[in-house]
């Protein structure tokens, strides 16, 4: 017990020292930012028309956020499972038996989810009528936390033992797995949500499933980790070992970039390609959602009527041209998210680039091109898309492509620009920089004289403050 205490307390004190460092971020950004999201969701559901979903629909729309959830933590419960910089990594050296770290991180991913349920429980008494302390709700969010931990941290550990043995067994074993665990856990999300769409006795007899089914997969997650711990930490921290493709990748960056700036990209390029993180595989899966959206969207009755004008150059208005430049803007703003989290990830190895004699705009011209290399694809294949359907005039093929190029420029150079607005924190920066790029995109989408207009006018100051922001955390070497 003492080690398990000594273990949470490192990591509760590491936590309080960020909070202490950077406490404009939670008292005065994360409140605005959480504030408006709140404002518009709860205005979005003001003027939506009633809609009554089945409880089964519920269900998988549930079970695919939960899914969804587990995907995006996976870089972050494998750093907290196996210590991969972070400070308790130092612990490893000390003779503390695999299941104390195995319940620490437990311990350290509850924390997180609890306060997922805690969102949860506040937007369901803001808008889904429902009382805040409904004994349903929080026992049906309770479970919700601990099978979702449970999963999160089983996954992340089955993540990092396939790259290492590609068993295809354990593989198996675990995909079935987190797919009982998100449907689970979407079933208990449904309940929170909408207790009165389930009765009393399939209440009682799922919370009755759930107790049974955390204690086996605790069991079975302590008995994989203790088996697995010793090699798979090993090679977990030998992931970033070049490849083939990376290495051809360096070598075509570095003939095309100055030295400083082609060695950083190429970097950036080979982490990508290696998924540093799990957001890699998030990113490429809301990517295609982007795609498969568009295409229902431009072969079914999703849009309203074509309202066919004369006139070349209207065409840019005509409602199917209008849906692909901004499916355009949202996937390369989906893509874009990588760059804060890949900042994120460099962050505490800052000072290579100070002893390397790398400069702030060294350091932003990187994140720059990074940022427009990594998003290059998604403007050419949601314009391919496009006229796959058949929907888009091919007469406008051409001007429609320059379009979507024109919309990848504006929105990868805002996003890259903002690379270093709030490093330290990649979740509140996704927002800031997507939501920046996607401004400008959509702008620029429907008015793109205006958009240059803005690009010419904000490029400098954003190019400055981006200089200014990557030299700060350059200097300090980013505590």
């Amino acid at each position: 017990m003492k080690k398990l205490l000594l273990l949470i307390g490192a990591s509760a004190r590491s936590q309080l020292r960020w909070a202490g460092e950077h406490i404009y971020i939670w008292m005065v950004l994360a409140p605005i930012v959480l504030g408006l999201t709140c404002f518009t969701a709860s205005r979005v559901a003001t003027n939506l028309p009633a809609w009554q979903p089945s409880p089964l629909l519920i269900i998988i729309l549930a079970a695919l956020i939960v899914a969804l959830l587990i995907a995006v933590t996976l870089s972050r419960a494998s750093s907290e499972l196996y210590h991969l910089r972070r400070a308790e990594s130092y612990f490893d050296a000390l003779p503390i038996d695999e299941a104390i770290h195995l319940r620490a991180a437990l311990i350290t991913r509850l924390s997180r989810t609890a306060a997922l349920a805690l969102v949860a429980l506040i937007f369901h008494a803001r808008f889904g009528g429902g009382e805040l302390f409904d004994p349903v709700t929080l026992i049906a969010l309770a479970l919700f936390a601990v099978i979702t931990s449970l999963a999160e941290i089983h996954a992340a550990m089955n993540w990092i033992h396939w790259d290492h043995k590609k068993d295809f067994a354990a593989a198996i074993i675990a995909s079935i797995i987190l797919l009982v665990s998100a449907g689970v856990s979407g079933a208990l999300l449904a309940i929170a949500f909408r207790p009165e769409y389930f009765s009393q006795s399939f209440k009682l007899w799922l919370a009755f499933a759930c107790i049974l089914f955390i204690i086996a997969l605790y069991l079975i997650t302590h008995r994989s980790h203790s088996r697995w711990r010793a090699s798979d930490m090993e090679y977990a921290r030998r992931l970033e070992s070049p490849n083939r493709l990376s290495v051809a990748v360096a070598r075509a960056i570095e003939r095309r970039f100055a030295p400083k700036t082609a060695a950083q990209v190429a970097r950036d390029l080979q982490l990508t390609l290696r998924a540093f993180s799990s957001a890699v595989y998030v990113v490429a899966a809301v990517f295609a959602l982007w795609v498969v959206a568009l295409v229902v969207a431009l072969t079914t009755n999703a849009l309203p009527p074509i309202d066919v004008r004369e006139g070349f150059l209207e065409t840019t208005w005509r409602v199917e041209v209008m849906a692909i430049k901004f499916a355009c803007v949202f996937a390369i703003a989906s893509i874009g998210a990588l760059v804060p989290v890949l900042v994120a990830y460099e962050l505490p190895m800052m000072w290579v680039e100070r002893a390397a004699g790398t400069t702030g705009l060294d350091l932003l011209e990187a994140k720059l091109r990074y940022a427009r290399i990594i998003t290059l694809p998604a403007p050419f294949i949601i314009w391919l898309a496009g006229l796959l359907t058949g929907r888009a005039p091919l007469v406008y093929a051409l001007p429609l492509l320059a379009e979507c190029l024109l919309l990848w420029f504006l929105v990868s150079t805002v996003i890259g620009s903002l690379a270093f607005e709030i490093p330290n924190r990649p979740g509140i920066a996704i927002i800031v920089t997507t939501t920046t790029g996607m401004a400008a995109g959509l702008i620029s989408s429907m008015l793109w004289l205006v958009g240059i207009i803005i690009y010419i006018q904000a490029k400098d100051s954003l190019i400055e403050r981006g200089r200014h922001r990557a030299r700060y955390y350059l200097i300090t070497e980013g505590d």
